[in-house]
């Protein structure tokens, strides 16, 4: 995974610093993600959606990144009107083509995407 420097210098120093501290414990387990083959991306996203590491391109990152932070947000709001005292923990999309997952945190997003396992079914005539 590759930094994205450029992004976070106009940031405080205090936040790259927990932020940093943050992205090495889960370092590992984005990893481990990575090892599976139907992973196609791995995306770690400020709270505003935008990328600060990511192994894919970085137009798709940031598009990705902040269509799945408004999501997110959508989604989480929704879940507290309903019950105030729960919270999202993953958020999960099936499409045709992808399967999307993000998992928000106090500092960063992580969205994973890898390859739908939905299967088609063709009818015989």
């Amino acid at each position: 995974m590759k930094i994205i420097s450029n992004l976070l210098k106009n940031f405080h120093d205090e936040w790259l610093v927990k932020t940093t501290a943050s992205l090495n414990e889960i370092n590992p387990i984005v990893d481990r993600i990575m090892e599976d083959e139907s992973v196609e991306g791995v995306i770690m996203t400020n709270q505003e959606g935008e990328p600060i590491l990511t192994n894919i391109n970085l137009m798709n990152a940031t598009n990705y990144g902040i269509a799945m932070s408004r999501l997110g947000a959508m989604t989480q709001a929704s879940i507290k009107d309903l019950d105030p005292f729960d919270e999202v923990l993953i958020l999960r999309v099936t499409t045709k083509k992808l399967e999307i997952m993000t998992a928000p945190h106090s500092e960063f997003n992580v969205i994973v995407m890898q390859h739908s396992r939905i299967k088609s079914k063709h009818k015989s005539k």
